[in-house]
C-alpha cells in the first residue's frame, strides 16, 4: 500500500503524538530522587532555619494519614541554636518534594 507524502507525514505526526503522550503519562507517576527532595526541603526551610546539616533515607516509604496514602521520604535537619545543635525530623512527598511535616526533636 502506497502513502502519499501528506499521508506519510500525517502518520508520522500521529505516531509522534501518541509516543509523546505515553512518555508523559509514564513520567507523571514517577518519584523524585531522594537527593532532589532533600534539596527542595532545604530550600523551603533555609528561609526560617539556618541549616547546618541534613540527611534523608534513600528509599521512599508509604505513609497513610487520614485515609490518604502517599509515598514519602523521611529525613532530618540540624541547625545551631544558642550554642548547641537543634535537630528536626521531616516528611516530604516523594512525587513533588513538598514538605509535609517538620518536627523539632525534643531533648
Amino acid at each position: 500500500m502506497k502513502f502519499s507524502k501528506i499521508g506519510t507525514a500525517g502518520l508520522a505526526g500521529i505516531i509522534g503524538f501518541v509516543a509523546g503522550l505515553s512518555i508523559s503519562r509514564l513520567q507523571f507517576g514517577r518519584l523524585l530522587s531522594s537527593e532532589k527532595v532533600l534539596r527542595l526541603v532545604r530550600k523551603a526551610v533555609i528561609k526560617k532555619i539556618p541549616i547546618d546539616g541534613a540527611w534523608i533515607y534513600m528509599t521512599p516509604q508509604t505513609l497513610t494519614r487520614n485515609a490518604l496514602t502517599r509515598d514519602v521520604y523521611k529525613g532530618g535537619l540540624t541547625a545551631p541554636k544558642d550554642g548547641s545543635i537543634q535537630h528536626f525530623d521531616f516528611v516530604a512527598d516523594a512525587k513533588t518534594g513538598t514538605l509535609l511535616e517538620l518536627k523539632e526533636q525534643s531533648t
